[in-house]
């Protein structure tokens, strides 16, 4: 019997595999798909902090680096935010997926594909293998299996399309500045961004995000006319991502949620590589320490807290910004960049943890004219 069985082989899945053959435990990796690192959705734009912290050589997957972000509000006043060193590493996903999963490979770890997770009943999994249906044992069950999650479904964690962004992107052709991501706000990409990120000169991915009920593919179109329009688009792909705080009560019995499953992304970006890792190790940890008899189960979510932490205050500026019309960011931009946060964000700016720089914001007082807002999302 495996000491866990993974279900999906995403970098959160993978990163608890790992972490737990490095504590000396066996798992297997189940992915319901034929070839790991589809299908590819993700943008691929991960903070270089958060590769660092992960300690993860991304240099034979990366497509591009970043240094700096350009963002518009919606009657185009700019804020630019640079950098003289690389902030951001734009990944090619699925590889960055296979060079994960060699590596945990290397160490020992498993991985069945075309497997998909039927149900639980305690350490028994019902699985359809191809055509076949089988039965796998393991003591623990993980739900790596991304924002559809089955075992989060089993677990009986209920969602709403609130819960959810519908998001649209495509790889385009046009003229493009390398080095810097642009992010738009307006009635095209109603609580969420659009945004365009470089791959090269001449090559970006370009998308946006949507609440639920929006006719996403006209404002797609709308966005590019609007901003972009002589641009050529290839195969644009839509998807879901988790929106909202990261979820609780994900861990139950011998079942725990880890990565989009667990809603462990950021809702300011959807971003949830660094996170979704992070959650991993500190899951592999946890049921190691849990067979060591030096914790439980239970203490995963006490373990997340300072991620957790993080990602509240993402969902607290992802709220604030939902709760502005449009002549409201507007003046909005105008004022903060009469105030100088273009130079304080490529002092302070941090993309994966806010509280970094939130907290000095508020002590600034140049920026008190926020101050309600400010110290509501310090203190969340």
């Amino acid at each position: 019997m495996n000491t866990a069985a993974i279900i999906g082989s995403g970098p959160a899945g993978i990163a608890t595999a790992m972490r737990l053959k490095k504590e000396g435990f066996d798992s297997i990796i189940l992915e319901e798909h034929d070839e790991v690192g589809v299908p590819e959705n993700c943008s691929g734009l991960v903070s270089k902090k958060g590769l660092d912290d992960l300690k993860i050589d991304v240099s034979e997957v990366t497509q591009n680096k970043i240094r700096g972000a350009k963002i518009f509000s919606p009657n185009g006043t700019e804020l630019k935010v640079t950098s003289q060193e690389t902030k951001a590493i734009v990944i090619d996903r699925k590889l960055f997926d296979q060079m994960l999963l060699k590596k945990a490979r290397l160490m020992g770890v498993h991985v069945s594909t075309n497997t998909k997770l039927l149900n639980v009943r305690k350490n028994t999994l019902f699985v359809q293998n191809y055509e076949r249906g089988e039965i796998k044992k393991a003591e623990y069950v993980i739900g790596a299996d991304g924002v559809n999650s089955t075992l989060r479904h089993l677990m009986g964690l209920k969602t709403t399309r609130e819960n959810f962004v519908h998001t649209i992107q495509a790889t385009c052709t046009g003229e493009f500045e390398k080095e810097y991501v642009r992010l738009y706000l307006g009635d095209y990409a109603k609580g969420f961004f659009a945004w365009v990120i470089p791959l090269n000169e001449k090559k970006a991915r370009i998308g946006l995000g949507n609440i639920l009920g929006e006719n996403i593919t006209q404002n797609f179109k709308d966005f590019l006319n609007q901003n972009i329009p002589n641009v050529r688009v290839f195969n644009p792909k839509s998807s879901l991502i988790p929106y909202g705080l990261p979820l609780e009560g994900i861990q139950k019995e011998n079942m725990a949620l880890v990565g989009d499953a667990a809603f462990q992304t950021k809702a300011t970006t959807g971003g949830g590589i660094v996170f979704g890792m992070k959650a991993g190790n500190i899951l592999g940890e946890t049921i190691a320490n849990t067979i060591k008899k030096n914790g439980k189960l239970s203490d995963y979510e006490k373990n997340m807290g300072l991620i957790n932490r993080e990602l509240r205050m993402h969902w607290k500026i992802r709220k604030y910004a939902n709760g502005l019309k449009n002549e409201d960011i507007n003046k909005l931009f105008l004022k903060l960049k009469e105030k100088g946060i273009e130079e304080f964000l490529e002092q302070e700016g941090n993309m994966d943890e806010p509280s970094k720089f939130i907290g000095k914001l508020a002590k600034k007082p140049s920026y008190w004219f926020m101050a309600k807002t400010l110290l509501n999302i310090a203190r969340s």
